[in-house]
């Protein structure tokens, strides 16, 4: 079995959950792995519990480990995943430092580019998920709009999945979140309206599906827009600030000298 190397100083949380961090990141501890118990990690560091507790809340904290209680109880290596991301945006929101544009805006730097990357380099086991997704989103709407909503906005999570670059799908699987789950606590939409927005995603999927990437970054914008204006009537205390002008710097899609696609930006 695997032993830290006990250390001589005392309140060193800090270093033993760096040490546990490497330990992590080398696996010699793999994702859904039991860690030492406390007692075990104070003979191996040669500390008090407070402070292998102040070194395992702040891993917690960080998204590393999970505690389970009751059986089982212990400390876990979780999954990474981008719920310590989310969680900033979401304090963010509190503290009043982004707001609904500023999702709307970060959406748009994101989501239609990823759409014309999947129109790219997307597989038949890709469009088989996303299809599925919609077909579950549209069966759900006929009994829960709310879980329908929560269902369909998983649309664009599922295309950055297509990507392969976790930068892409952690931001937006985050910013997606925060979105929708802002919007979907506070607002209310009717069955045809849901469906809209089901249908909206089945015109960007028929993109990627014909590998049109130019067709995938416009209507990917295009679909975000018209989610903006949507909830921008419906939204109490939006700033009046607005998106006029961002597609301008978003940028034109051309095509290059050799004919290839690409997007230009503009300063």
């Amino acid at each position: 079995m695997y032993s830290f190397k006990a250390i001589k100083k005392d309140s060193l949380s800090q270093r033993i959950e760096k040490d546990i961090k490497n330990a992590i990141a080398s696996r010699i501890y793999k994702p859904l792995e039991k860690l030492p118990s406390e007692r075990d990690l104070m003979g191996q560091f040669n500390v008090s519990r407070t402070t292998i507790r102040e070194a395992l809340m702040s891993l917690q904290s960080s998204g590393l480990i999970f505690v389970k209680r009751g059986m089982n109880a212990g400390a876990y290596v979780a999954e990474i995943n981008p719920d310590p991301i989310t969680e900033n945006f979401q304090n963010l929101i509190k503290f009043g430092k982004i707001n609904f544009v500023h999702l709307t805006e970060a959406r748009l730097y994101i989501e239609p580019e990823a759409a014309r990357i999947a129109a790219i380099c997307r597989s038949e086991k890709d469009l088989a998920t996303l299809n599925e997704l919609l077909a579950k989103a549209e069966a759900s709407n006929q009994t829960s709009v709310k879980e329908a909503r929560l269902i369909n906005v998983r649309f664009h999570v599922e295309v950055a999945k297509v990507t392969q670059n976790p930068i892409i799908i952690f931001i937006s699987e985050s910013v997606t979140q925060v979105f929708s789950a802002g919007l979907i606590e506070r607002t209310k939409l009717s069955k045809a309206d849901v469906l809209k927005n089901i249908d909206a995603h089945r015109y960007i999927l028929d993109s990627i599906i014909r590998k049109d990437e130019k067709e995938a970054y416009e209507r990917a914008k295009s679909h975000i827009l018209g989610v903006y204006h949507t909830y921008r009537r419906i939204i109490p205390n939006v700033p009046r600030s607005d998106i006029r002008g961002l597609e301008n710097r978003l940028g034109d899609f051309k095509k290059d000298g050799k004919g290839k696609s690409r997007v230009t930006f503009r300063g």
